[in-house]
């Protein structure tokens, strides 16, 4: 199979439009400004009109200028929410500003659904799942990694995967965030659930869990890559140990590594290519979406090993060769494509499975992860040969 032929997604997906609605677009800015224009127009008439003393005149321009500021601000903040593609609906803006973790939900009229391991889910009268619609919850990962508490984890379980009886594994997409960034951003900036439900509709990818962790070593938000520092936090160990441990044991999974793909933008894209060359048994396949050469974060910079063993180009030669795993790499056309080009070579050369997309025109942003997504996941799913939706 080709790796670089043309990849065909569901045109519900194209530049970026999943789950999208109004804030995706300038248009609250544009009636923002407008707003402003005439509370501005307003307050000259006023003002060229009022006989009163001038002191009175300021105190009442003060009241007309604290709303027009407010609104002037709140339509830049709108102008750059619709570039950054962080906050693309009125729904990820509900998950963003979630915080209530839940326990995962499996609900079963007959007896409870029993994870692997020892684990058994709660059970209820009410399905969460149907079967055309998932079910996305916040959940909190238990931490064992040195300096990395328990964090947050946005989950998404398939359609039916609490029907009665339903005793189905499935993949699971484990996705990372940038920096800064957290939990949500993957359910709110990226819709991932959204594109994979689009995905399934069409036969284009299986039924999946997600899993996206918060992988800032706590609330202080002490790092920029989730990797291991010396003498720091061990966020690797949290994500490739706690986090994969925690779904299989939680979650009914298929544990197996080419039923696992490791994707993230940014410097989550950048470590998804780390992790998978690192961990070639846990983790199948990489979807790495903006991704860049090197570490940048301060405590992996100042220490040479560190440097030198969290470079995916070193990691590559001590992969052996035989390895069967795929890497879709997505790519502005910026200052990162050569690095990019890079990448995509050696891995390429290793005798890998892999291809370089390149999306002339987008940014480094959240609209650019959410419209280079489908295609990594069709692009990955063709590679590994998975079963379609209802087979």
């Amino acid at each position: 199979m080709n790796p670089d032929k043309p990849i065909d997604i569901p045109p519900s997906l194209e530049n970026g439009a999943a789950g999208t609605d109004l804030l995706a677009t300038y248009w609250p800015s544009i009636i923002g400004l407008a707003i402003a224009v005439v509370l501005i127009g307003l307050w000259i008439w006023r003002a060229r009109r009022d006989p009163e003393r001038r002191s009175r005149r300021v105190r009442r321009g003060f009241l007309w200028w604290t709303p027009i500021t407010i609104v002037l601000v709140g339509t830049l903040a709108l102008g750059v929410n619709t570039w950054v593609g962080y906050l693309p609906s009125v729904s990820s803006v509900q998950r963003w500003l979630s915080d209530t973790p839940q326990r995962p939900v499996v609900v079963s009229n007959k007896k409870p659904v029993q994870g692997s391991g020892t684990t058994t889910l709660p059970t209820s009268e009410r399905r969460v799942t149907t079967s055309t619609s998932g079910y996305s919850f916040l959940a909190t990962i238990p931490s064992t990694a040195k300096d990395v508490p328990s964090s947050g984890a946005w989950v998404y379980l398939p359609p039916d995967y609490d029907k009665p009886g339903n005793d189905r594994r499935y993949p699971v997409i484990y996705a990372m965030h940038g920096s800064p960034g957290s939990a949500a951003d993957w359910f709110a900036g990226g819709r991932i659930d959204v594109t994979l439900e689009e995905l399934m509709k069409t036969g284009q990818f299986p039924h999946a869990i997600v899993v996206a962790p918060d992988l800032n070593a706590g609330p202080e938000r002490r790092t920029t890559e989730p990797l291991n520092f010396p003498g720091g936090p061990q966020i690797e160990d949290y994500m490739v140990k706690d986090v994969v441990g925690w779904a299989d044991k939680t979650l009914r999974t298929e544990p197996e590594a080419n039923k696992r793909i490791i994707a993230g933008m940014s410097s989550g894209g950048f470590t998804s290519l780390v992790f998978a060359l690192r961990y070639p048994e846990e983790f199948g396949s990489a979807i790495s979406l903006l991704p860049y050469a090197k570490p940048y974060s301060k405590g992996i910079v100042g220490n040479p090993e560190a440097m030198r063993m969290n470079t995916p180009t070193h990691l590559l030669r001590e992969l052996p060769r035989g390895t069967h795993q795929t890497f879709f790499i997505g790519q502005d056309d910026g200052e990162s494509l050569r690095a990019a080009e890079v990448i995509n070579r050696d891995l390429r050369e290793h005798g890998l499975t892999t291809t370089l997309r390149t999306y002339p025109g987008l940014e480094h942003n959240w609209t650019a992860a959410r419209t280079m997504m489908p295609y990594g996941l069709v692009w990955t799913a063709q590679q590994l040969g998975w079963d379609k939706p209802n087979s």
